[in-house]
């Protein structure tokens, strides 16, 4: 039961105002430079690790949407047991379950060392039956009784409190409603509402690049009384963590917003010496 006792304390790192704030990682080599962090401080501000399934895909050279479950779980798997010697609990990323395959693939990420998971309420390409359409939502009952499968097959694994991070994508700019913003904001809710009566600790609701706007968390954590997640957006505009505390959600990630920043940087370093320059740390 040692990974049970991880994930209840990362379930009660969820709190309303004073959020579990993750910095996604996607190898060992991101995970030991966010643990070394703590080695540096005496607050030892990381709590908790977390994956991304993107950048775990651009490590492969692949886009998130090619990403197997098996790919994935190959990443978990050498990621976890560096997070367990840290004493760290670790959420991964596994997408929507991967259609029909949710329960084995979730079973697969505990035994590897996973002890709370995103899974996503829109059906990706892979995992799936072939009348289903890929990048559609699944009804609300559908996905609430994919919820509560992941949640039985995680405690039949070994983590009765396994902790679902339940991803919804409402606001994602592909996601486009006729009725406008309120029917997108009414469904939002409907669904966290939902998912958290299925046994999701927190609602997480990624707004892609734009981030949302204050109205919008506000109003979630409002509604949801406070257990909403949301993605951590980039911009002089977007809402700091300091601010998304203020409003009382419940956890903050960034996703590969660090992947992007990191390659971005080596890019820069590597023009600079390609164009006659030097190294600068």
């Amino acid at each position: 039961m040692a990974a049970n006792a991880l994930a209840k304390s990362l379930k009660a790192l969820h709190c309303p105002s004073t959020p579990l704030i993750l910095a996604n990682v996607w190898d060992l080599a991101s995970l030991h430079t966010l643990i070394s962090i703590n080695a540096d401080s005496d607050v030892k501000p990381v709590k908790a690790v977390a994956t991304a399934s993107w950048a775990i895909a651009a490590t492969l050279g692949i886009s998130d949407e090619e990403l197997r479950p098996e790919q994935n779980l190959d990443a978990i798997s050498k990621i976890a047991p560096a997070c367990r010697e840290a004493n760290l609990p670790l959420s991964v990323d596994l997408q929507d379950g991967y259609g029909d395959q949710i329960v084995a693939v979730v079973t697969a990420a505990v035994q590897a060392g996973a002890v709370g998971a995103n899974i996503e309420d829109v059906r990706s390409p892979y995992g799936q039956r072939p009348d289903s359409v890929t990048g559609s939502f699944y009804p609300i009952h559908d996905q609430v009784q994919r919820l509560k499968l992941a949640q039985t097959a995680a405690a039949a694994a070994g983590c009765p409190d396994f902790v679902i991070n339940a991803r919804c994508d409402i606001f994602s700019p592909s996601q486009h409603s006729p009725a406008g913003d309120a029917a997108k904001m009414a469904e939002a809710i409907a669904r966290g509402r939902a998912y958290l009566d299925a046994g999701a600790t927190t609602v997480f609701y990624w707004g892609a690049g734009r981030g949302l706007r204050d109205a919008e968390v506000r109003a979630l954590v409002a509604e949801l009384d406070g257990r909403v997640a949301v993605k951590l957006a980039s911009g002089p505009a977007a809402l700091t963590t300091a601010e998304l505390a203020e409003i009382g959600v419940a956890r903050v990630s960034v996703g590969p917003s660090i992947f992007r920043i990191a390659m971005a940087a080596a890019k820069r370093a590597a023009l600079d010496i390609l164009g006659g320059g030097r190294l600068s740390s």
